[in-house]
C-alpha cells in the first residue's frame, strides 16, 4: 500500500506558507523544504511526518472551481 500511496499530499496550507515565506520575507527554505519531502512522496520517512497531516490550527481552506 505505501508504494501506491503517497505519504504526502501539497496541502493548501503548506504550499500557500512557503509561498508567504518566500514573497514576504524572501525565505525560500521553505518552499525548499516542502519541494524536498514532495520530490518522494510516497517514502513514508520520518523527514516528512510534519508534512503529513493538517495542523489543527490550520484554518479552514476553501477552494472554487470554474471560471
Amino acid at each position: 500500500m505505501q508504494n501506491s500511496n503517497p505519504a504526502v499530499i501539497p496541502w493548501n496550507h503548506r504550499v500557500e506558507e512557503a509561498l508567504e515565506a518566500a514573497v514576504e520575507q524572501g525565505d525560500y527554505s521553505v518552499m525548499e523544504r516542502l519541494l524536498d519531502v514532495l520530490s518522494n512522496p510516497c517514502a513514508h520517512s520520518i523527514e516528512q511526518a510534519e508534512h503529513c497531516t493538517v495542523p489543527e490550527s490550520a484554518t479552514p481552506y476553501q477552494t472554487f472551481c470554474g471560471t
